[in-house]
């Protein structure tokens, strides 16, 4: 244990010691004053734009950035959590590297050093890239679905009968949510719970007209 302290106060981990305190002073703080991510916020922006004007210029300049953070998943963190995980994978692996190539006397060269830095900040990001990716649903922003989005689709009866005064039907968004909407025909039908429907249109108070008529879409 000691051994460990040494060498995480030592050259070269403690590089990756202090990104790490860092970081977790970020944190510390951001839960003492109730900060939630509003300081990360303008940074997470710039970054989701910068990766979208690169990928969109081709990968071209300034654009392989863009590209290297994407390949390496690294753009589905927020910036902050980003940077601490690559500081802690980056302090496992430089203790690890330390413990392995220092010399007898306990102590590591300048060369060896570097290499050792190199070596773990490269760990560091692909372990982050591989904890991005698995936790990707969770960064994930949905788009909250609109009345509107669900005209076109088409639906199942869940009344017995559907007129222009009552009606219920089902149906399943393109994000695979369910929905139990309102609905009126006001034309003569046979509509019946299980039919389908065509959600033509939908008014101000969430009313959705329907039509019986599905024969062009099928």
């Amino acid at each position: 244990m000691f051994r460990v302290l040494e060498i995480s106060l030592g050259f070269p981990t403690v590089i990756f010691t202090t990104l790490l305190l860092i970081s977790l002073g970020y944190w510390a703080m951001t839960s003492l004053l109730g900060l939630g991510e509003a300081p990360e916020l303008d940074l997470d922006l710039d970054l989701d734009v910068d990766v979208d004007l690169d990928i969109d210029a081709g990968g071209a300049g300034a654009g392989g950035l863009g590209a290297a953070l994407v390949a390496l998943n690294l753009h589905l963190l927020p910036l902050s959590l980003g940077i601490t995980l690559i500081s802690l994978f980056g302090w496992l692996s430089s203790v690890v590297l330390s413990l392995i190539l220092s010399g007898d006397d306990g102590n590591t060269n300048a060369l060896v050093g570097l290499a050792i830095i190199a070596g773990s900040f490269f760990v560091g990001i692909l372990a982050t890239g591989r904890v991005g990716h698995m936790l990707r649903p969770v960064f994930e922003v949905k788009r909250a679905v609109r009345r509107q989005d669900l005209v076109g689709r088409l639906c199942t009866i869940s009344t017995g009968r559907v007129d222009a005064g009552f009606g219920q039907a089902e149906l399943v968004d393109a994000e695979g949510g369910a929905h139990l909407v309102q609905v009126r025909c006001h034309t003569e039908n046979s509509l019946s719970k299980g039919s389908k429907a065509l959600l033509v249109a939908v008014d101000e108070d969430g009313l959705f007209t329907i039509s019986p008529d599905i024969d062009a879409l099928t």
